[in-house]
């Protein structure tokens, strides 16, 4: 078995519990509360600031141009596509996109950044991408799993949201393809203990896109700090 085949199979308990978590559930069920749909995409814009970061930094330490063309792709689809479903979650909570760009890091996405930012001061490639995975793998199998269950009908208010990213796995170009590719590749280089610690990684970011949900869902700031709020 592959090693990236590894990986998502070691991360598919992680995967169910994000299936039935109520923020989940409520994308599908076309009905969540404004208070945690603005919390989300507040603490989203930050989180994929600091995923365009990372890309950067995986550019860094790629050896050829076709790696570094895959992580440029990734930053420009950020920087371009991603808003359609933010602004799929404002225009539905009623809010305007501009007002939640500069809210302070929750104590779960500073954790998350933070696990990502070490990847790329500390790691190689394998220990980036592998940090980076659970992201469009966990969202990506959850468009896709409300497509099946026939959730992305015309009246659910999420409907973009959900076809957006199950859209998104029917591109020949996938970036999870070539994630998984860049993953088993680089895999070859190392011995088991040191895949142990990458494996590792990968479950760790598979745990923080639970709690990055959770977290939105009650709103979950910090109890004593009041953080500054974001100018990027």
């Amino acid at each position: 078995m592959k090693f990236s085949q590894q990986l998502l199979e070691a991360g598919q308990p992680i995967l169910q519990a994000i299936y039935q978590h109520p923020f989940v559930e409520g994308i599908g069920n076309g009905d969540l509360p404004k208070e945690a749909l603005t919390f989300y995409v507040g603490q989203d814009y930050n989180y994929l600031n600091a995923f365009i970061k990372v890309y950067a930094a995986a550019i860094q330490k790629s050896q050829t141009r076709a790696d570094m063309a895959i992580f440029a792709k990734q930053i420009d689809f950020i920087l371009n596509s991603e808003i359609h479903p933010h602004h799929n979650f404002c225009n539905v909570a009623g809010v305007k996109y501009e007002t939640l760009q500069h809210e302070p890091q929750a104590p779960g996405t500073y954790l998350y950044n933070e696990h990502m930012y070490r990847a790329a001061r500390t790691g190689d490639l394998i220990d980036i991408v592998a940090a980076m995975t659970p992201c469009p793998w966990t969202y990506l199998e959850i468009a896709n799993r409300f497509v099946k269950q026939g959730k992305n009908t015309d009246d659910n208010v999420f409907k973009p949201w959900i076809d957006f990213y199950a859209d998104m796995s029917h591109d020949e170009d996938s970036i999870l393809q070539q994630m998984y590719d860049l993953i088993d590749r680089e895999a070859e280089k190392y011995d088991q203990h040191r895949l142990d610690i990458v494996k590792e990684e990968f479950l760790k970011s598979c745990e923080m896109e639970w709690k990055f949900w959770d977290q939105a869902y009650k709103q979950t700031g910090w109890r004593f700090v009041k953080p500054m709020k974001q100018y990027y």
